[in-house]
């Protein structure tokens, strides 16, 4: 998930990662959802909820299995994972006191405990209070993520409290990109400690098997390159990324005329390598 989120919403990525990069975990988040649909901000809710168990790990007192976990986190089924949504269109003060009183003894797998209030502009103002009370004594161990199409329409008492964190609006909310497009970016950026041709074999049986599939393939690795660009987000440095656009920019059109495939994927996880 962490190439697709860095490539849409750089600012947001940059924002949590460096953050908790620095062991800088904040008690309350704010995200403001900047009109983006309820699908998308989902994803990179799940995004930093994912991010802030992975913190859990770094004491090594976790007894379940990370991908144990993230599984039921992503099917709401972990017991220190909360969410909340409107009932009737409000967020009612009876809800904020069951997140209390489930929050109230330590996590059975010593992780964080997490929840999430959707919609948080509908909390009432008895609930608003009884969740005010929440967080001005935060726990070490209890993360507040409150979601927001408009951070001024919360409190100025629990804005003040949260990190906010705002997304960019997504025009074309149905961009997406495969985990084989995103496992191949993944060797790209790591190009420097483990050699492309070490995976020829997989490449040529996968992405690149066939004419036809390599080209939508580079296609849409093009674009995924070309968004990092314009958004100005990569591991990358500009003229390294200016150059490995020029590469897959040549290699595609290579694939207009008649090329021995394996030579042509040769020849592209060589050019690659030299970046």
């Amino acid at each position: 998930m962490d190439l697709e989120v860095e490539s849409l919403q750089p600012r947001f990525y940059k924002q949590i990662t460096k953050a908790l990069d620095k062991g800088f975990l904040s008690h309350a988040y704010l995200i403001e959802t900047n009109n983006n649909s309820v699908d998308v901000v989902k994803k990179y809710v799940l995004f930093l909820v994912e991010k802030i168990y992975e913190d859990s790990y770094k004491n090594n007192s976790v007894t379940i299995d990370k991908d144990k976990l993230f599984h039921l986190i992503e099917n709401n089924e972990f017991p220190d994972y909360i969410e909340v949504y409107p009932i009737n269109n409000q967020i009612k003060k009876e809800q904020l006191l069951f997140i209390k009183d489930e929050f109230a003894n330590k996590s059975l797998y010593n992780t964080k405990k997490v929840y999430v209030v959707f919609d948080c502009e509908k909390m009432n103002v008895n609930s608003a209070n009884t969740i005010l009370k929440f967080i001005e004594e935060p726990s070490d161990d209890i993360v507040a993520i409150f979601v927001t199409s408009n951070q001024y329409n919360i409190l100025d008492t629990i804005r003040s409290r949260c990190q906010v964190v705002r997304l960019q609006y997504e025009e074309k909310n149905d961009i997406t990109f495969s985990d084989d497009l995103l496992e191949f970016v993944d060797d790209i950026n790591n190009r420097k400690d483990n050699d492309l041709m070490l995976k020829f074999n997989y490449y040529n049986s996968n992405m690149f098997k066939d004419k036809s599939l390599a080209t939508d393939f580079m296609r849409d690795l093009l674009k995924y390159f070309e968004t990092l660009l314009n958004k100005k987000s990569s591991n990358d440095s500009l003229e390294d990324l200016v150059s490995i656009i020029s590469i897959l920019e040549n290699e595609l059109k290579k694939l207009k005329y008649n090329v021995n495939m394996k030579l042509w994927l040769d020849n592209l996880l060589l050019s690659l390598m030299e970046v």
